[in-house]
């Protein structure tokens, strides 16, 4: 056993296939492949279930890959601190909805990250099944996903599906976002009925379960909705919100310090009855690695801060 061995059987496990491990790895397709064999005759087990559908990892190999991803990441250790003093290296590929205290917490956690000699960090703004797609294909390390409780069923039969492990993150209710100059600041608002008239911001790329674009008119809250803009990324939506006092839509909470900075106000409302749950997805048994933890910690206290002031 050798540590390039390790992390070919790492890799052919997050990827599902030996073909795919050796484009990630920039290896030889037999190289890994013998490699593989060599560790189960070694040790005497069967790591990998060989089928048409590619490579997957038996219990006794899922037990096995799992000493191997802390063996390397406690190797990858090692190096930095002895071999490479004085030098970090983090890398980091996340996907996450269009939620802002998980943009802030990502803010807070490059803020970490100045002594880093080499940084490669991806942060991808995308719906739920794109984000599962990324992880799958391992484009991907994790994912925070956002869905309907309603639809909560359908999306984890889906990561089962894909070999994926999740965890909760929060739960929440929609609120209401408008610039801080607008009328709906202030107005009585007892449901959707009283905001006709008024312009809906939209994220324009939003689906459904069954892969289908929503239709926004068949959502509760834009059913007296005549006036809408569909947006596709942040900088706009807070632009608008700003310059235009008789617009407004439903996002997730947010954090005081970005309401303050864009001069916006979120409002609860009660009679609002979508709950929707935002969860953690990663490939089944993986280890996270401390940039990982480090960024998911982050993530947590933003969710404690917005939620606590909710």
């Amino acid at each position: 056993m050798n540590i390039t061995e390790l992390k070919y059987i790492i890799e052919t496990a997050a990827a599902g296939s030996i073909s795919a491990a050796a484009k990630n790895l920039y290896a030889a397709q037999p190289n890994i492949s013998k490699a593989i064999k060599s560790l189960e005759e070694e040790y005497g087990i069967q790591i990998f279930q060989r089928s048409a559908k590619g490579m997957t990892p038996t219990r006794e190999g899922q037990e096995f890959i799992r000493q191997a991803q802390h063996i390397v990441q406690e190797l990858d250790a090692l190096d930095g601190q002895f071999l490479h003093p004085g030098k970090r290296r983090v890398e980091l590929k996340i996907a996450i909805p269009r939620a802002s205290y998980a943009a802030h917490a990502f803010v807070r956690y490059v803020n970490q990250l100045k002594d880093a000699s080499e940084l490669k960090v991806h942060i991808r703004e995308c719906n739920s099944l794109e984000a599962l797609d990324r992880i799958v294909r391992n484009q991907y390390s994790m994912a925070l996903i956002r869905f309907e409780s309603q639809h909560e069923e359908y999306f984890q039969s889906l990561i089962r599906l894909k070999h994926l492990e999740s965890e909760p993150l929060m739960e929440f209710q929609y609120r209401l976002l408008t610039g801080a100059n607008s009328k709906l600041v202030h107005k009585d608002i007892k449901g959707y009925q009283d905001l006709e008239g008024y312009i809906e911001l939209i994220h324009g790329d939003d689906r459904l379960p069954t892969g289908d674009y929503v239709d926004a008119f068949k959502l509760p809250e834009n059913a007296n909705s005549k006036k809408r803009i569909h947006v596709y990324e942040r900088g706009s939506q807070f632009a608008l919100l700003q310059g235009l006092p008789e617009s407004y839509m439903w996002v997730s909470p947010m954090p005081e310090e970005l309401l303050n900075r864009y001069k916006l106000v979120q409002r609860e409302c009660p009679w609002q009855k979508r709950v929707m749950k935002d969860i953690l997805v990663y490939p089944e048994h993986r280890l996270f690695s401390k940039e990982e933890e480090a960024f998911v910690e982050e993530l947590k206290k933003e969710r404690d801060s917005v939620s606590g002031h909710c």
